[in-house]
């Protein structure tokens, strides 16, 4: 998916690229972004007593605005949403004589950004630029589980969903290249935040979760 947005990136760039740039960027803006996110987690099982490391992927979108001083400097807030990060883990532990036959985890995480940006053109067309900030989260998480029917027990099947929510605050960072396109900046950029654990007392613990994105924006000056 990162290798399509990236070549994705490029063919914009290519077909919108235009000899006429603005010079001066400050002042309010108004942006989108796509992304490709990846969340990394260990998800401790109670019922296995087992720990499981989870790196699952989801489409994410956002909105933000900001304001330039100029074309070096700049501070951006937005809204940061998108699919759950899904895993089906513990498979392996379906071979012991337990309770449980199938489990599934499912994470959805949505928030807040507010940053500083500071660009470093490399002449007129094309920049570096890195970022720092806060990033206010709200996340949930659900574990699902799963017993197939016993025809010998005379049980039918069932599903039991244990759901924890949490909200906090991180550090975000993010670096990455942009281009003027007449009137806009096209970024391609990657970025990097931590959420807290999120712990279900007697059932799991999402825990050491660090998300990473790649994100696809266009920037338009109002």
């Amino acid at each position: 998916m990162r290798k399509a947005l990236v070549l994705g990136v490029l063919g914009l760039a290519g077909t919108l690229a235009s000899p006429a740039f603005a010079d001066d960027f400050s002042g309010f803006r108004l942006g989108m972004n796509l992304s490709s996110d990846t969340l990394e987690s260990d998800l401790f099982f109670n019922p296995v007593g087992g720990t499981e490391a989870l790196r699952n992927n989801r489409f994410g979108y956002g909105l933000f605005g900001g304001w330039a001083m100029n074309r070096y400097f700049a501070v951006e807030a937005g809204l940061r949403s998108g699919d759950e990060f899904n895993a089906d883990p513990f498979a392996a532990f379906w071979e012991t004589p337990l309770a449980v036959d199938n489990v599934s985890s499912h994470t959805d995480i949505k928030g807040l950004d507010a940053t500083a940006v500071g660009t470093l053109w490399i002449g007129r067309k094309f920049g570096l630029f890195g970022r720092v900030g806060m990033f206010a989260w709200k996340a949930e998480q659900t574990v699902s589980i799963y017993r197939d029917a016993d025809p010998l027990a005379g049980t039918p099947a069932s599903k039991q969903t244990v759901s924890v929510d949490d909200n906090g605050f991180g550090l975000l960072y993010g670096a990455g290249i942009q281009t003027q396109l007449d009137g806009a900046l096209i970024r391609l950029e990657y970025q990097f935040t931590e959420i807290d654990d999120l712990t279900a007392p007697n059932a799991f613990n999402l825990q050491n979760n660090k998300m990473n994105s790649l994100n696809f924006s266009i920037v338009w000056t109002l």
